[in-house]
């Protein structure tokens, strides 16, 4: 095959001037996109409000992170000073299990827990020293290879277990998820809402300059 030839003098000065041409489209496509940022007189106040409406949209909904990682810290704060006063205040002491005959012959002297579920009758010491027994719901029981242990206040009183850390972690993760996730919608909501008033405004003054032209329309002077 041949060397190619070189491009026809009409060909070379088309390739010279695509260079040029793409970049006036590419300034025409930013003039179209910037236009409520110039003054000219299609602008309305409306296209202005409307841009800067924009433009606080998009750092609010980018804000909408940032909030909701400070809720996140806070609730977190707030459950782990939670977890540290409960478990301060709470004690896990081991119980006996109350043998059936015995259980049958104090049966008078026990308070039970009638709150429906089903428990064993267990006898512990509070950390005040005072003795207690009592039939035990199922859920307040906790079984180790050691026994069964219980929550309990300083008085001995029966209490459900602690907050444990992880589970505020968790809440504390899920708050601030949510409370972002709000605040982006808000955000979206209130954009929405004027955008609907500006385009309400926009209309309503269009209307007007409709009526004003068809009152002017074929008289002298007014281009009809």
């Amino acid at each position: 095959m041949g060397a190619s030839k070189d491009p026809s003098p009409r060909r070379r000065r088309r390739l010279r001037r695509s260079g040029p041409a793409e970049s006036r489209s590419e300034k025409v496509r930013l003039r179209r996109f910037g236009w409520r940022w110039r003054r000219n007189p299609l602008r309305r106040r409306t296209d202005l409000v409307e841009a800067w409406l924009g433009v606080l949209t998009a750092v609010l909904f980018c804000l909408a992170p940032v909030v909701g990682w400070w809720a996140g810290q806070s609730v977190d704060r707030t459950l782990h000073g939670v977890v540290r006063a409960q478990r301060a205040a709470r004690t896990l002491v081991t119980a006996t299990v109350v043998p059936a005959g015995a259980a049958s012959t104090a049966a008078g002297k026990v308070a039970a827990v009638d709150d429906g579920r089903q428990g064993d009758i267990l006898r512990w010491t509070g950390p005040d020293g005072s003795a207690h027994t009592k039939k035990v719901s199922a859920d307040l029981e906790v079984w180790r290879s050691s026994g069964v242990q219980l929550w309990t206040d300083r008085r001995g009183e029966l209490v459900p277990a602690p907050l444990d850390g992880a589970t505020a972690a968790t809440h504390a993760v899920l708050a601030g998820i949510a409370v972002g996730a709000a605040t982006g919608g808000l955000v979206l909501i209130f954009r929405s809402v004027l955008g609907w008033r500006l385009m309400h405004r926009r209309m309503a003054f269009w209307e007007r300059e409709w009526a004003r032209a068809g009152q002017d329309w074929g008289h002298a002077g007014a281009g009809g």
